[in-house]
């Protein structure tokens, strides 16, 4: 790709080339000039034509000098989508336009743009910089989300920095959230399964990455078109974090209460915390989905903050759970003790096994309705094989 620095006497001609690391711009392929670094700290701004709104050039700051490189609309936007997600760009809205509100958080705004060039609309996620933590939040979501690529995790497009904020840029999914399902209507065991085994498998990827999610919960679970539970995906990794990480993390109470690990709140009981944080948070919902109740609960954020840090697995509540298999499953999933706990690859194995069909064939069960089905083998047999 072509690009030109436009000089008070004459114009100068550039190659742009691209590697893993850098965008590099130089008189050839072979010799670089300006090596501009792939991270969340480059800041690439834009010009625009006044009359119809098409890209001119794009600026880098370079020996705190700002250096404008010319090129055709179509040669920019190509260099736009390669870059978007790797560095931070400038002026969002010369190239979306606000359409819709979604919510309000505590940290952040989320509502729906569109985009000038495509007419696709996408999910932009603000987080402003006079909030404490919103750096850390950003920075933390972003680098996360670029090192994932998996097809129920939600995807990122781009990040842009204004004066006041922080945006993210990313796909848009309008089939609601678990959270909005749940309150809404029952799943059937069916509907139960297809959206466990999507959530374990994206918890065994992210751990097989290297990563720990720390907030699972339904309002983070969003379905790619509603009514359809057979394609969801994890957003929000603004709290994610290496799972080599955790133990510095160790005496933070990150999460939301409700769905937290009960040694993440009880710090005194010495109790190692891993990756299985996400797995009592992923049983949580599990309970929830089979239930229709929550598995821990309050009248207020005091009441519910306590009694997750007090939480311990009991009859009581496994008692509502009518199949056993799935009974046999959440023991293990919602522990209080992670020792006790199952890990993410060990609960989708016991789900797979839950379709083992019976020895009998189709044909003869078809003829033998009173024959015996096969039982699984026991819950512990099966997750020693894993």
């Amino acid at each position: 790709m072509h690009c030109t620095r436009k000089h008070l006497l004459f114009d100068k001609s550039y190659f742009i080339t691209f590697n893993q690391d850098s965008m590099n711009i130089g008189e050839s392929t072979q010799h670089t000039k300006y090596s501009i670094p792939l991270k969340l700290q480059t800041e690439i701004d834009w010009k625009v034509s006044p009359e119809n709104l098409f890209l001119e050039a794009f600026c880098i700051n370079w020996k705190n000098e700002l250096r404008y490189f010319y090129a055709d609309h179509n040669v920019l936007l190509r260099v736009k989508n390669y870059l978007g997600g790797r560095v931070v760009f400038k002026r969002i809205d010369i190239f979306y336009k606000q359409i819709g509100k979604i919510e309000t958080r505590s940290l952040s705004s989320i509502y729906t743009i569109q985009g000038f060039d495509d007419d696709k609309v996408y999910v932009c996620k603000e987080l402003q910089k006079q909030k404490q933590h919103s750096n850390k939040l950003f920075q933390t979501e972003v680098e996360t989300l670029k090192q994932l690529n998996h097809q129920n995790i939600i995807k990122l497009v781009e990040v842009f920095e204004s004066d006041n904020s922080y945006l993210i840029v990313l796909e848009y999914l309008k089939g609601g959230s678990l959270s909005q399902c749940l309150k809404y209507c029952r799943l059937t065991l069916d509907e139960i399964e297809i959206i466990l085994k999507q959530i374990l498998e994206t918890i065994c990827y992210l751990h097989d990455k290297g990563f720990v999610h720390r907030d699972i919960k339904p309002d983070n679970i969003l379905f790619c078109a509603l009514g359809q539970f057979s394609n969801l995906k994890l957003i929000d990794f603004g709290i994610s974090c290496k799972i080599t990480d955790l133990e510095q993390d160790s005496q933070m109470n990150i999460g939301t209460p409700g769905y937290m690990a009960p040694e993440i709140i009880n710090g005194s009981n010495n109790k190692k915390i891993t990756q299985k944080i996400d797995v009592f948070s992923c049983g949580a919902i599990l309970y929830y989905m089979l239930t229709g109740s929550r598995l821990i609960s309050g009248i207020n954020i005091q009441e519910l903050y306590k009694n997750n840090k007090l939480y311990t697995l009991n009859n009581h509540l496994l008692q509502k759970i009518k199949a056993q298999n799935y009974r046999d499953l959440l023991s293990k999933m919602i522990h209080e003790d992670p020792d006790q706990r199952i890990d993410a690859r060990q609960a989708l194995n016991y789900l797979q096994l839950m379709k083992i069909p019976t020895k009998i064939s189709l044909s003869t069960s078809l003829h033998c309705s009173q024959d015996p089905i096969q039982k699984i083998p026991s819950f512990k047999k099966l997750i020693t094989k894993s």
